[in-house]
């Protein structure tokens, strides 16, 4: 009888945890070094810890630790949320806060084959952001925030049988007005970029990152030099610890005038 139960509970710890290193709805963060174009495995969970350090100028910094929950609904149908702690400084000032909600599904539309030349592996993102932050102090918008988000990933195979994965998101947020009948100004942001795998665990990922966003509204009056065109060369790796467990970590750095001068990205996934 114990070696029955043991059994069981081996079959709901790999039920849970298998594969569960595919979980990820990209919009939540696209300054992570990889992307997950296919979803969680069915009825598997899991759980995202990571880090986000923002240097924006040479007195102010943003430090963001978000955690994120996903779940394999279906094979092509995957959920998540997540939530941030914020942590702001401008010289001697310190701000302290949580983000916005974020909800989000994702949805395999097409996948892969091997040996398959034409047809890529195609996901599309909807997701939802929540005022759950103090838009007063800017930890939040205030308002609703509705994102959509379309992802590729083609492998690529060289005739020295040498390949690489090419990986492109494009996505769009809206925002509501808040309470204070202010509207932060939409913004379509992208990811170019291309990994290749250098062992059997260790992945390097590089590309081209960007977020241009339109001018804030108040009273419907658009506020002018609110916008910001943001762009970024960004690298990093991901190391698959085991089939339950990835570490990555990445770094983007700001090439035009509204960017951030370095982001710096650090995670684990469960």
């Amino acid at each position: 009888m114990k070696l029955g139960i043991k059994t069981v509970y081996s079959l709901i710890f790999n039920l849970i945890l298998l594969n569960v290193i595919q979980a990820q709805i990209n919009f939540f963060n696209i300054y992570r070094p990889f992307q997950s174009t296919l979803c969680c495995p069915v009825n598997v969970y899991g759980l995202m810890l990571e880090m986000n350090y923002y240097l924006i100028g040479s007195n102010k910094a943003e430090l963001k630790i978000p955690v994120g929950l996903y779940w394999g609904a279906t094979d092509s149908l995957e959920v998540g949320f997540e939530i941030a702690g914020v942590s702001r400084s401008e010289r001697d000032d310190v701000d302290k806060g949580i983000s916005d909600m974020l909800i989000g599904i994702k949805h395999l539309i097409t996948k892969e084959q091997n040996g398959s030349v034409n047809i890529p592996t195609i996901s599309a993102e909807l997701g939802f952001s929540l005022p759950t932050g103090n838009y007063k102090e800017k930890f939040g918008t205030g308002g609703i925030g509705i994102i959509v988000l379309w992802m590729i990933d083609k492998e690529v195979i060289l005739k020295t049988q040498h390949w690489f994965n090419l990986t492109i998101n494009l996505g769009y947020r809206y925002y509501t007005r808040n309470p204070d009948k202010y509207k932060v100004g939409d913004s379509f942001f992208y990811t170019f970029g291309s990994n290749f795998q250098l062992t059997d665990e260790l992945k390097v990922s590089f590309g081209l990152k960007g977020e241009n966003k339109k001018n804030d509204e108040e009273n419907s009056s658009k506020i002018l030099n609110t916008e910001k065109f943001e762009s970024y060369i960004s690298s990093g790796i991901s190391y698959d610890i085991d089939e339950y467990r990835r570490f990555f970590t990445g770094l983007s750095f700001g090439i035009t005038k509204d960017a951030k001068n370095l982001v710096f990205n650090i995670g684990m996934m469960y």
